[in-house]
């Protein structure tokens, strides 16, 4: 083992500290003790500090934000907002603070205040869209009423498919956008915004706010989505709750349609519909009925269309209303090519995958949608399997579907086909297209040759050869994060120089000429790659300001503006001194990083919490709590802040070293690092885990009697899987909403990593849980909320009955009344992490120095 901890120190080096510390420490130490409470009532919590830049606004550095206290919209620049906190530095010429709107003015046609949740401002800051009465659907999804505000005026007007001052109740609204203006503003050619919604499943474009509402889509209903994606595509592919996307010049509209009818619907019982008053179940249960596709069966159909904007708005503006039938010529549907018979072997693979017959067709996956230019757009689609996939370019100065009363079609161009059979992997999904400019190149995170996911640059929309712009065995996290045409630099954020770490880095954009012979380049660091950490970062549209946000696991998050061209340019916006103040009262536990190598050759990242009085002598031994999550592509080994985690109180409080284990198929490593969890889940990385738990148990100061494992949602499985091998390392087990069987989770996750279940019947049923000895020769515990909408709870009740059947009787089994899958309903949270610990308590009593045992709560 190669250990490094926060301060890169080795473990012989810690070790030693530790000892010298406990030798010259006083008997009682004046450090106060952790508390749950202090864990989850925010005590603890980092403060935040975000900051929304302007896009629109004339000067650099500009942002908005609400006044907390007067709901005030406020504009500021950066070096007005640093003179204001600070007393120190210029302002910037033009640079100031604006009142946009009044938080008094923002009310309905009564004169009630209007609470509202969210706000947009229009390109040209003359009107803003207020967003009220939230209404929570799924994880990224929810439904508003939605306020148009004239600032001029200082009036605002409901917007529903109704028209414009006509509210809805309740809110339909579940996406909104304004359409970007491609002329400067103040130009007079620069027209009153226009905007696109999402009500009831179908889009309407509302072309000035002195028009009605044009209604796009006449499909909507409830197994029809228009311009928000289904439940499996917010969940899966696009992480967001929106399925449309506006030209560079707003002129255009492309958009996602989503056929679930042949989805079979999955249903589950409301006990109770209060969400803060328990007690309130009703006679007769509700039920939340919803179209959720598992393995091997119908995937939502999922079409692609464009729509002209430009004309509606003409249109409108010059004989008012469209009719239906210009409405439909102003709409333009983007088909997948049929397979080229004349194809490579490789290429008429892949499009017989995607497009062999009807049926494939149908089942195929949308993953992403990118323009380019304001008539050139890319469409990314893969098959069931995720194995093989074409991005398509579509011209859409091909089309002109001039006086027709049908939407017409286009049928795009293959320009990149994409294979991981041969390396028996799977395409990650992720929209991370970003074009340059107007320039019809276009930016990509994707993976080398070797597996490492970096920044290609692609000369046009119609280029299949990428040039690599970095290189490495490293992996860029995520998006890119800014683009500066006339700076010429690319900004991202990368896990470099260690998978752990998140730094800022750029690489310079290099001109059209040099591309032929260009050589990838080392990028440059913004922050500092010798102390570790954890970085994120937004950028001032304009490039000249970023705001950075730094942590590591001995420093709370720090908030600062920082000028690209003026370096010395620095604005604390949070840096949580006051945190630090309390933090620093509390004993905490020492974080150490290190590698191990298995014996299967495996190279395993780990995190290590040690309670703060630790004895590396061998004089004490602790319990190994070891903490999981394990699936593909994600990572737990992070080097960030984790003051109010529940694993401190564990470490401190209970004695316990806590070990959180990144195996193979996790994240930042390389393809090869991650493939070999394909078509087996949880047999790799339970192998893994349990082989690195036992290199721990051999440490002169673990408990080799007392070592668990605990993990959530596929950490759960995952704690299964390594209870289910009964390898006699582990003995106690906590498994919180674990999937079961991947026959009952999602398809599109699911196959992506296991692929079909009639390709792959064998590994469906190896990778599903069995119930073993290893059930009975370990504590385990079970615990799953009843409405969780994500991990069903029909895996628990699998579990539970093959567990019954096999006589297992010594396990422990919670359910928390509809919480869903954060299992946070009427207080289960920190409820559920109290019981955890009454488990440990109950079944392992303290460890370390610790002589004492928790009362059962």
């Amino acid at each position: 083992m190669q250990p490094r901890s926060s301060s890169a120190k080795s473990e012989d080096e810690v070790d030693q500290r530790f000892i010298e510390a406990l030798r010259t420490q006083s008997p009682k130490s004046s450090l106060r003790q952790l508390n749950m409470d202090m864990l989850f009532n925010g005590t603890l919590y980092a403060r935040g500090a975000d900051i929304n830049w302007s896009e629109d606004d004339p000067d650099v550095g500009v942002f908005s934000y609400v006044d907390p206290a007067t709901q005030d919209l406020i504009i500021q620049d950066v070096t007005h907002a640093r003179k204001e906190k600070t007393g120190t530095g210029e302002v910037a010429k033009g640079g100031g603070k604006v009142t946009l709107v009044s938080g008094s003015d923002v009310k309905d046609k009564k004169g009630n205040r209007i609470q509202f949740d969210e706000y947009i401002i229009s390109p040209d800051m003359r009107y803003v869209l207020f967003l009220s009465d939230r209404v929570k659907q799924w994880r990224y999804s929810s439904h508003y009423n939605v306020w148009l505000f004239d600032v001029a005026a200082k009036k605002a007007a409901a917007i529903s498919a109704d028209g414009v001052g006509k509210l809805s109740m309740p809110p339909t609204i579940s996406n909104v956008k304004f359409a970007p203006s491609s002329a400067p503003r103040g130009s007079p050619a620069r027209t009153p915004p226009s905007l696109a919604f999402v009500s009831q499943n179908d889009i309407y474009f509302l072309p000035s706010p002195d028009h009605a509402p044009v209604r796009i889509t006449n499909s909507g209903a409830t197994e029809i989505f228009n311009g928000v994606p289904d439940w499996v595509y917010e969940e899966e592919v696009f992480s967001s709750d929106s399925a449309m996307w506006f030209s560079p010049d707003g002129t255009k509209l492309a958009y996602l349609s989503f056929d679930e009818r042949d989805v079979p619907t999955f249903d589950f019982p409301i006990y109770n519909p209060s969400h803060w008053f328990p007690a309130q179940t009703t006679p007769y249960t509700e039920k939340t009925k919803m179209k959720y596709p598992k393995p091997g069966y119908p995937n939502p159909v999922v079409s692609a269309h464009v729509v002209d904007v430009g004309d509606i708005k003409e249109i409108s503006a010059e004989q008012g209303a469209p009719s239906y039938n210009q409405i439909s010529a102003a709409k333009l549907e983007l088909h997948s090519p049929d397979p080229l018979v004349s194809a490579f072997a490789m290429d008429l693979d892949v499009d017989n995958a995607l497009a062999g017959s009807r049926e494939k067709r149908s089942a195929r996956l949308v993953t992403e949608v990118a323009w380019i230019g304001n008539s050139d757009l890319l469409l990314r689609e893969s098959n069931r399997a995720s194995d093989r996939a074409r991005v398509l370019h579509f011209d859409l100065n091909k089309v002109r579907n001039v006086n027709s009363s049908s939407e017409a079609h286009l049928v795009g161009d293959v320009v990149r086909r994409i294979s991981t059979v041969k390396e028996n992997g799977w395409i990650e999904v992720a929209q991370t297209i970003r074009p340059l400019g107007n320039t019809g190149a276009y930016l990509e995170v994707m993976p080398t040759a070797q597996g490492y996911r970096q920044l290609a640059l692609f000369a046009s929309a119609t280029s299949a050869d990428p040039v690599f712009l970095t290189q490495g065995k490293w992996e860029i996290d995520g998006n890119i994060k800014h683009v500066d045409i006339e700076r010429k630099r690319v900004y991202f954020i990368a896990a470099h120089p260690l998978p752990s770490e998140r730094h800022l880095f750029y690489v310079a954009l290099p001109d059209a000429k040099q591309l032929s012979t260009y050589r990838a380049q080392d990028p440059i660091p913004l922050t500092d790659t010798s102390t570790g950490g954890w970085n994120t970062v937004s950028f001032d549209p304009k490039g000249a300001y970023y705001l950075l946000s730094s942590q590591s696991p001995d420093d709370p998050p720090a908030r600062r503006v920082i000028g690209v061209d003026d370096r010395a340019f620095n604005y604390v916006l949070e840096d949580n001194r006051a945190l630090r103040r309390i933090s620093a009262e509390y004993v905490m536990p020492t974080k150490l990083y290190y590698n191990i190598t298995t014996p299967s050759g495996a190279n395993i990242s780990v995190s290590e919490l040690r309670p703060h009085d630790f004895d590396a002598s061998g004089r004490n031994s602790y319990p190994v709590l070891v903490n999981v999550y394990g699936g593909p592509n994600s990572q737990m080994v992070q080097q960030k802040w984790q003051r109010s985690d529940w694993h401190q109180y564990v470490a401190c409080e209970m004695g316990y070293l806590v070990a959180t284990i990144d195996g193979r198929g996790t994240g930042f490593k390389g393809r090869l690092n991650r493939n070999p969890v394909t078509t087996r889940l949880g047999d790799v990385e339970s192998l893994d885990v349990t082989e690195a738990a036992h290199q721990l148990s051999r440490l002169p100061y673990v408990d080799e009697r007392r070592i668990g494992i605990w993990g959530w949602s596929y950490g759960g499985y995952l704690t299964s899987k390594v209870i289910e091998r009964d390898s006699g390392v582990f003995n106690l087990g906590m498994s919180v909403a674990p999937v079961t069987s991947w026959r009952f989770y999602d398809s599109i996750y699911t196959e992506r990593y296991m692929k079909l279940p009639t390709d792959n019947m064998q590994g469906y049923e190896k990778s599903g849980l069995h119930a073993t000895d290893g059930f009975k020769h370990s504590h385990f515990l079970i615990a799953q909320g009843s409405a969780d909408d994500n991990v069903h709870f029909q895996n628990s009740a699998h579990l539970l009955d093959m567990l019954t059947g096999a006589k297992v009787r010594g396990f422990r089994f919670r359910m928390f009344t509809d919480s869903d899958h954060s299992i946070s309903m009427r207080g289960a949270y920190q409820e559920l992490h109290e019981y955890l610990l009454s488990f440990l308590s109950e079944k392992w009593g303290p460890g370390g120095k610790r002589r004492f045992r928790l009362k059962d709560t």
